[in-house]
């Protein structure tokens, strides 16, 4: 894989300073200060007046003159009083090569002007208004923060500077460090937000993820980047109220892609204090150890509101429990061990407790008394924690000698709090994320190809119906299209229920993410948004069952189940249907009626399948079958999560050749994060297909190739790998057409790929299927092989898919 398109951004090699007008401007001090910690080999020259504090840094004396550099820099940071207009100023760094710009000053150019200068001379901006990007294991800092970030495992993308500001300086503070922190301002591309989250998904040194979001730009390519990033890191997401969206279908939006969403500021601190040490909550309760009821009552009343359940212990682990306690305390729902009691009797009970299938994690709070011996306190801790697999969390309160020793116990690896609200919190995220992980790794289809539901008729019944001038139907009027979706509902009432409350099932349009399905007690009168279970399409049996758990906690309905999966595919395969209104359902033991069905349409013409929606289904259309020479039949189509295990056998059975083509490395098999990588794709930015043998009813996975978008508004990165045994049967050809065909039905223009420039039968190979070879000019030891995916040239592969053509 070549570098990530945002390389130069965030972790540049040399760095241009253009300092304006005003050379001791408080934010150019501020920038160059920043830069001076910078470890080599970072290169930094200044373009402009020269500060008086930056006598030793290397002086370009006016913007005009960047293209006299040797080198051009990877980035040029705008700070202070712009000394040009800023389209100018993007003109010249353009000019003197420099493609990406870190816009810290303000600017006073309307958006679309600023937008269209960095769209014609092909320059990438963050900013205006940004307050700056750190990356701390490279010694890089260039942001106007107080305090410069430890180095960590932890990325901060936030866009808001001050917020960034005051968790870095609050992380400092309590000894967590960062991989990368990136403070954005006011955003030009709207695929920027996307686009870092892509690079921090990919970036080794970035184990977890804290977001503070303003605006997600495009959602489908948000979500699309979110799940790329929550499906092997945790991630934290605190966004503003004004976000321009329902709450609860943002919360719903964030639950499919694995992370999980903090409604304040201080839900990130939380997230923060658990996502660089927490372990997995195993099955059980969470059990609160401490010396005092003052704030473990604190810590009960933040569990009720947010539904944690705690362990009150019972039986046998209460007897034990007691046993260690005697007469120095209690067993409740706050196991309280008075304040006179020695540290090592605390860590003693946490370690008896976690011994019990019923306790799935514990939380030591104690506050400072000064009987506690905070020295043993920590290594009981630290013992405690490496004996055993289960969750220990602790509260330490207070400042002093607690600040401490809390920060010795995070270093241990141990989440660690200072208030008991916080640490509860905590809690509460490892338990959404482990949830919302399991949502994240369902990728539902929309159902049509399977079912062999005739999409292109139901599409003409609705044009119909709008060539008609109705844009809005009944249950008459409806009655054909739903039946073509399997969507039975019958006219009347239902006097013998499964569900004794009548339920309103709907789709509606959000303005940011597109359709919402939702589902709720009431009839047509009765219900309430408030109490609507929200979930976005599409569904897939898991999904919706969750959905249905949360109205109907007990409840089992196929007939319900089958409804909102007909309604799923119906709102995926039929983006005119603006919204659809199944009101006063009565769901039976053998039919559902409705007493009110409604539907509004709208026209949408140029439409790209799909592209309606925010969350991309699994693309069943692109399934394929292809005959090799020999006569073998082999099933090609999109991978899948599932796929995991025989993408493990294929690789690790492949030659060691083959293998260092593949990867440009001396692997020999994949890593759990890799093949989590590999399998668990979005389906709207990059596409994996993988070529599928039956061998004595197993099924064998014996190739495989793949696109991903590459960023940079117009490119798409190819990769392809077949077992030995199975070239020169012309799989690798249709596979790569197949390829060809996606791409270009995503908009991709060029597919491009690094190649080893002596790995002469690849290079042979795509100059057959039509891409020219250059040599890569940072890399003598590669080639990148580039086509067009022009329209032309897409007709000619797909005559050659039609005629079975193999090479």
């Amino acid at each position: 894989m070549s570098e990530h398109a945002l390389r130069p951004l965030f972790a540049p090699q040399s760095v241009v300073v253009l300092t304006g007008v005003n050379p001791q401007h408080p934010a150019v001090t501020a920038i160059l200060q920043s830069l001076a910690v910078a470890a080599r080999p970072l290169t930094v020259t200044l373009a402009g007046p020269r500060p008086s504090m930056a006598t030793e840094t290397p002086l370009v004396t006016h913007v005009d003159h960047l293209s006299e550099l040797t080198d051009s820099p990877d980035l040029a940071i705008l700070v202070g009083d712009l000394a040009a207009p800023a389209p100018q100023l993007i003109e010249q760094c353009a000019s003197a090569g420099i493609k990406f710009v870190l816009m810290v000053a303000a600017c006073n150019t309307p958006e679309a002007e600023l937008a269209a200068a960095t769209k014609r001379y092909g320059v990438r901006m963050l900013g205006p208004n940004s307050f700056g990007i750190c990356r701390p294991s490279a010694r890089f800092f260039a942001w106007l923060g107080h305090t410069q970030p430890l180095t960590g495992r932890l990325a901060l993308m936030s866009q808001s500077g001050t917020i960034a500001s005051g968790l870095v300086d609050w992380a400092t503070w309590q000894g967590i460090g960062f991989s990368q922190v990136v403070a954005f301002g006011l955003s030009l591309d709207n695929s920027m937000p996307s686009q870092v989250l892509d690079y921090l998904a990919s970036d080794y040194n970035s184990q977890s993820l804290l977001m503070y979001l303003k605006s997600v730009g495009n959602p489908t390519r948000f979500l699309s980047s979110l799940r790329a990033a929550g499906r092997t890191k945790p991630v934290a997401v605190v966004a503003e109220h004004s976000l321009g969206t329902d709450e609860r279908i943002l919360d719903a939006a964030l639950n499919r892609t694995g992370a999980v969403r903090g409604k304040r500021l201080n839900d990130l601190i939380a997230a923060a204090s658990v996502m660089t040490n927490a372990r997995r909550v195993y099955d059980g309760s969470l059990l609160i150890i401490g010396n005092g009821a003052g704030p473990g009552e604190m810590a009960v009343e933040r569990a009720r509101e947010l539904n944690v359940p705690l362990l009150q212990p019972e039986g046998r682990l209460k007897q034990e429990l007691s046993d260690i306690i005697g007469e120095d305390g209690t067993v409740d729902r706050i196991t309280m061990v008075w304040a006179s009691s020695a540290a090592g009797r605390y860590v003693e009970l946490a370690d008896e407790a976690l011994r019990h299938k019923s306790c799935g994690a514990v939380l030591l709070m104690l506050s400072p008394t000064a009987l506690l011996d905070l020295g043993s306190l920590y290594d009981g801790i630290v013992s405690l924690q490496r004996k055993q697999k289960k969750l220990v969390m602790v509260c330490l309160i207070g400042g002093g000698n607690m600040v401490t020793v809390r920060k010795q116990i995070t270093a241990a690896g141990i989440p660690t709090f200072r208030t008991p609200e916080s640490a509860i919190e905590g809690f509460q995220f490892l338990v959404q994320f482990q949830r919302n992980q399991r949502l994240a790794k369902q990728s539902p289809e929309s159902g049509a190809v399977r079912l062999q539901i005739d999409v292109e008729n139901a599409r003409a019944i609705i044009q119909a119906h709008l060539d008609q001038g109705l844009s809005e139907l009944h249950f008459s009027g409806l009655t054909e299209i739903l039946e073509l979706f399997n969507i039975c509902v019958a006219p009347g009432v239902e006097k013998g229920s499964d569900i004794k409350t009548p339920l309103h099932v709907r789709m509606f349009r959000d303005p940011v993410f597109g359709p919402i399905i939702g589902l709720a007690f009431g009839g047509s009168e009765q219900w309430h948004r408030e109490s609507e279970a929200i979930a976005l399409p599409p569904l897939n049996t898991v999904l919706i069952k969750d959905l249905i758990q949360q109205i109907l906690p007990d409840a089992e309905s196929y007939l319900l189940e089958n409804l909102l999966l007909g309604l799923s595919t119906l709102v995926c395969e039929i983006p005119e249907l603006h919204s659809i209104d199944l009101a006063d359902l009565r769901v039976g033991q053998d039919s559902i009626h409705g007493g009110d069905i409604s539907a509004r349409l709208v026209a949408c013409p140029n439409l790209r399948r799909y592209e309606h929606l925010a969350i991309q289904p699994y693309p069943r259309h692109w399934v394929s079958e292809f005959r090799t020479r020999n006569g073998n039949l082999v099933a090609v189509r999109p991978v899948r999560p599932e796929d995991a295990p025989i993408m493990a056998d294929f690789v690790r059975g492949l030659s060691k050749e083959a293998r260092y083509y593949r990867f440009m490395a001396n692997i020999v098999e994949l890593t759990p994060r890799m093949l989590a990588r590999f399998t668990h794709i979005d389906y709207d930015r990059e596409m994996a297909l993988v070529a599928v043998v039956e061998d004595d009813g197993i099924a064998r996975e014996i190739g495989a190739a793949r696109y991903s978008d590459n960023f940079d508004g117009h490119s798409c990165e190819f990769s392809i790998v077949l077992a030995d045994e199975y070239q020169g049967q012309g799989l690798a050809a249709y596979l790569m057409r197949r390829l060809f065909c996606i791409a270009a039905d995503k908009g991709f223009p060029v597919m491009e790929g690094t190649v080893l420039a002596n790995n002469r039968h690849m290079i042979d190979f795509c100059r057959k299927l039509g891409f020219s070879i250059r040599r890569d000019a940072d890399d003598a030891g590669m080639v990148i092989a580039a086509v067009v995916l022009s329209p032309q040239f897409i007709e000619q592969v797909k005559v050659k898919l039609d005629a079975g053509a193999a090479m």
